[in-house]
């Protein structure tokens, strides 16, 4: 009698062994995303296209925006997108006179590496980006800024805890560790359909215990932090970026979009996003506040 239910518990586990190695393969090699360039306009008159390597020999593309008030901000997008997933913070900041780097993450857009590591070797190419705006001309290296989305906003979070040169940092829709937000997104079964995605990742390579940027939060030693989270964000559950906030120290703020979900807070509210992006990097970066000229809903 006891073998029926044994057989059911077997076949259950291999269904999600299956299940997560499958979706564990799908986050690791997303479908890749044709960067598009913006049309002309403004705001993005300037825009110079970009490369540089990462310290691991990744070689990243990307699009700058020069700056005319001797401040920069890097921008970094959000898991299976590419640089353009982040034009309406560009165009708010350069509007600003800000410098911006856009660029895409390795296995995303034009870029090159294999495979996604949700964060862990992402921090090589933040890192990189941080390098190339720090040697600009037009950039002060003392007046840096990072912005992140997602998965480019937990990868943020890591890179500034440990990287001095980051004076602000803010992210949108970020989670605060990976295993955290891999039960969040996969865990409906617990363990059972959460444990074989982590194991495929692991298997991968991917540290996923070293993608725990709130084990870093208050490392930020006073420099200003910025949370941006959607209400209705099925993809950063508000519970998560609460957890980041209460982990984080002062200065910090978190805004809490009504009515949007996961990158919606530019199509929800644009005029109050643009404001805060320029309200929180121009304290830190020695920018006076100012309207932004360039900005407009996605």
């Amino acid at each position: 009698m006891a073998l029926v239910p044994l057989c059911g518990v077997l076949a259950a586990a291999g269904y999600f062994g299956v299940s997560g190695q499958r979706i564990g393969q799908g986050l690791l090699h997303p479908r890749p995303i044709p960067v598009t360039r913006p049309p002309a306009e403004p705001a993005l008159s300037a825009l110079e296209d970009v490369a540089f390597t990462t310290a691991d020999g990744v070689t990243l593309k990307g699009w700058y925006l020069p700056s005319r008030n001797r401040a920069a901000v890097v921008l970094v997008h959000g898991f299976a997108d590419n640089r353009a997933q982040l034009l309406f913070e560009a165009r708010t900041l350069a509007g600003a006179g800000y410098g911006v780097l856009l660029f895409d993450l390795r296995a995303h857009g034009e870029s090159g590496g294999d495979a996604v590591t949700w964060g862990d070797r992402e921090r090589h190419d933040v890192t990189a980006a941080l390098d190339f705006v720090a040697r600009r001309p037009d950039v002060d290296p003392l007046r840096l800024g990072l912005f992140g989305f997602s998965m480019g906003g937990t990868t943020s979070l890591l890179v500034a805890s440990r990287d001095a040169r980051v004076k602000a940092v803010a992210a949108a829709g970020a989670y605060p560790a990976l295993e955290e937000d891999v039960y969040a997104g996969y865990g409906r079964w617990g363990a059972l359909s959460a444990e074989p995605v982590l194991w495929t990742l692991r298997r991968a390579g991917v540290d996923v215990d070293a993608v725990r940027p709130i084990d870093g939060m208050c490392r930020l030693g006073g420099r200003p932090l910025l949370l941006v989270n959607g209400d209705v964000d099925p993809d950063a559950p508000a519970r998560l970026q609460a957890s980041l906030f209460q982990a984080a120290c002062e200065p910090k703020s978190l805004w809490v979009v009504q009515g949007a979900g996961h990158g919606q807070y530019a199509r929800v509210a644009p005029e109050e996003y643009a404001r805060r992006l320029l309200r929180h990097f121009g304290a830190a970066l020695g920018v006076a506040p100012q309207a932004s000229s360039g900005g407009a809903a996605q």
